[in-house]
């Protein structure tokens, strides 16, 4: 009997399913524009799925094992299999393909698992990818044909000793602002007569390595009353401040043996570092307070109510209208025009949340700017935006006795726009009010190198599967993708309708598209913390910023950005 009828038979019947494998050989599995289909590697490694009208034309889709890969000591390590993808007849693609791959590892986090394909540049990253931890299977959407493999891309992190030096002066270094905060404001006088349990309640983290021993002794002791009593001792704060236990404050004391501050001024690290909390057990029954490790990761203290202990201060005191305006502020967030003595002032109610600290080495590659109006971004060589912005901070902000923006300043400004002549006339105004630059640019150079060997936290807990979809609404329907565009989703996009209510003075003209990597762990969101949760932030864009998403599409993105 002649079977050779037969056999083309089965390759029709195979056409016809519209799926089926690509051989390692010249064979092709044939897909019908119409109706798209999916495709897989002879050995089962790779997957391609064509959606409906995708393709321009019918065509046959070979997929092929190569030897080729990244070179070793590149950023993008290969993690499986190489695989030439190819159409018939220059078929093309009007909308992408899912591509999966299998790999050989998961990635440890900070290593990523991505899918990367090569041009005549080199090798790149697809735009978007999904590890999927459960069976190793990573997935990405490609806009055309061509060679692809499953890689590990680690998040990048600046490390040497610099490193060390700018943690150091990022935890303690206030360059004098000691003049404003107790000079003007009078927070030492505050400071002098606030409890603990006031001051941890406003959002204040206690470094428990500092805790002097006698203090720690009682904290850690059985005896309840005396816990409750040195909760409610001022004098008790006063020798958590004078020990240095009191993160991001820092106290002037006459003399060693004085127990009462004659100034004092704060640092970075007030609201940009927290501690691993402690459970005490006190009257009340067990209680979790922020005295512990501390924990250098980058994550906002969103617990510091600076608004409310400012509002406090002698110099806040005597102007109702200033401490209902502090006071209104919330935990986690500061206006830095609100203060006196600003050039930035602009006249409206502004306090933003504190943002994350992460990932800077690769977002200053992708088009990153900083401040939540972008205003700081890399314009020239050397790279160092972040001093620049560090140098803004410490001088307008933290109103350390700096020149920024002037010729006697630290760092030549690195800004997104060139500033309106009011602003360089109001800096050189404050600069002949107050001359001298007490702000060190070596140490700036090492806050920047410290800011750049932080990478985001490992995502928390998420839906595997839910995940995976909510990874098409983001790329698909939602097209979140438009926006958060690159390797940590962010983009040149800035935006006056990212909230409902638009944003007004200084940051009218916009707010930057955010990088997303670790956003499960920085709620609440947005740069006026209007949304408490993920769920929040995507009823806001539905049916404003993208499509009118369903409940399963909304609940599967929050799984994806959670993912992250």
């Amino acid at each position: 009997m002649n079977r050779f009828p037969l056999s083309r038979l089965s390759v029709l019947l195979a056409v016809a399913l519209l799926g089926g494998c690509g051989g390692d050989g010249d064979n092709a599995t044939q897909v019908s524009a119409a109706q798209g289909g999916t495709v897989v590697s002879g050995d089962g490694g790779m997957t391609l799925t064509i959606p409906p009208g995708a393709l321009s034309r019918d065509t046959g889709v070979s997929i092929q094992p190569v030897n080729v890969q990244p070179a070793a000591g590149s950023a993008l390590v290969a993690n499986g299999k190489t695989y030439v993808v190819s159409f018939d007849n220059g078929a093309t693609l009007g909308a992408p393909m899912t591509v999966e791959l299998a790999a050989i590892a998961a990635p440890t986090h900070p290593a990523l698992g991505e899918i990367a394909t090569q041009s005549a540049g080199g090798w790149t990253r697809l735009q978007s990818n999904f590890f999927r931890g459960s069976d190793k299977h990573v997935i990405g959407l490609a806009s055309a044909p061509g060679t692809f493999v499953a890689v590990k891309r680690t998040l990048q992190a600046m490390t040497g000793d610099s490193v060390a030096r700018g943690q150091d002066t990022f935890l303690h270094e206030t360059f004098g602002n000691e003049a404003f905060f107790g000079g003007v404001l009078g927070l030492h006088t505050l400071l002098n007569n606030l409890t603990p349990a006031q001051a941890v309640g406003a959002g204040v983290q206690v470094d428990l390595a500092k805790v002097p021993s006698g203090i720690a002794a009682v904290l850690t002791g059985s005896d309840l009353a005396a816990k409750d009593a040195a909760l409610q001792d001022p004098a008790i704060t006063r020798a958590l401040v004078q020990a240095g236990a009191v993160v991001g404050v820092k106290g002037v004391f006459p003399d060693p043996n004085s127990s009462m501050m004659s100034s004092a001024g704060i640092t970075c690290a007030l609201c940009h570092v927290n501690v691993t909390p402690t459970t005490f057990q006190l009257t009340g029954g067990a209680t979790s307070l922020p005295i512990g490790p501390l924990a250098i990761d980058g994550r906002p203290n969103l617990a510091m109510n600076a608004g409310a202990i400012l509002s406090l201060t002698p110099y806040v005191q005597t102007s109702a209208g200033l401490v209902a305006t502090l006071q209104g502020w919330g935990p986690g967030k500061f206006d830095i025009r609100a203060l006196p003595d600003n050039p930035l002032e602009d006249n409206a109610v502004n306090p933003t949340s504190t943002p994350p600290l992460w990932n800077f080495v690769d977002l200053e590659q992708q088009v990153y700017a900083y401040d939540w109006d972008g205003l700081f971004k890399s314009t020239a060589t050397p790279n160092n935006s972040l001093a620049s912005q560090a140098e803004a901070v410490y001088d307008l902000v933290m109103h350390a006795n700096g020149a920024f923006g002037t010729s006697a300043g630290n760092v030549s400004p690195q800004l997104s726009v060139t500033p309106p002549a009011t602003l360089l006339m109001a800096l050189a105004d404050a600069e002949t009010a107050q001359p001298g630059n007490d702000i060190v640019t070596a140490k700036l150079m090492d806050v920047q190198d410290f800011e750049r060997s932080i990478t985001s936290p490992a995502p928390a807990a998420y839906d595997e599967a839910l995940a995976q979809q909510g990874f098409l609404v983001f790329n698909g329907k939602a097209n979140c993708v438009g926006c958060h565009r690159t390797a940590e989703f962010t983009g040149p996009v800035v935006s006056t309708r990212i909230t409902l209510a638009a944003p007004t003075g200084g940051l009218a003209g916009g707010i930057k598209t955010p990088g997303l990597r670790g956003i499960a762990a920085t709620a609440p969101y947005f740069h006026d913390g209007s949304a408490a949760t993920l769920s929040d932030v995507v009823d806001v864009y539905s049916g404003r910023i993208v499509p009118v998403l369903s409940a399963d599409e909304k609940k599967a993105l929050v799984e994806y950005l959670k993912s992250l």
